[in-house]
């Protein structure tokens, strides 16, 4: 039998440490394989190597940025984490709260991970700061919608029958 509270505090330890001195391979001890990733203003998907790609673009736009557990709880393999993130950008500070749903597995592996927050003033305040708009665009973070455009996967046509 599955004691989930512990699997819960050592995930969120884990979670916050990573936290502390974010880095894409901070995470690494409880991304599983098949992990499934649903967050604003970040490409959707599964696996570590798009957590370790979207997580890089984030740190490259938000060098300093940082996460804060305020509180969590769990059942079974849901958790939920509230968190308080903060940066600098273009050098004012920036902060903004979330809830992230996990779902583990008995023995703490994350196979998804679903962030719920409102992106509308984070990126209201950059869209309103030209200062921050260069590192935005070299970040690959933004805008959203014309990156996800260009990283759709291309469509690979049909083979066609031979010549002789």
């Amino acid at each position: 039998m599955t004691d989930w509270y512990v699997v819960h505090e050592k995930f969120v330890e884990q979670f916050r440490t990573g936290w502390d001195r974010p880095d894409p391979n901070a995470w690494d001890s409880f991304i599983d394989e098949s992990m499934r990733f649903v967050q604003p203003m970040l490409r959707d998907g599964v696996g570590p190597e798009l957590w370790w790609e979207e997580s890089s673009r984030s740190l490259k736009l938000l060098p300093d940025l940082r996460a804060d557990v305020l509180t969590w709880s769990g059942v079974e393999e849901t958790l939920f984490i509230h968190l308080r993130f903060s940066a600098t950008q273009a050098g004012k500070p920036l902060t903004w709260e979330a809830v992230d749903l996990v779902r583990l597995t008995p023995d703490g592996r994350a196979t998804f991970r679903e962030s719920f927050f409102d992106s509308v003033p984070t990126a209201t305040r950059l869209i309103r700061q030209p200062r921050a708009w260069l590192r935005w665009w070299r970040s690959g973070v933004g805008p959203l919608f014309w990156r996800r455009r260009l990283l759709r996967p291309v469509p690979t046509p049909a083979p066609t029958g031979g010549t002789r």
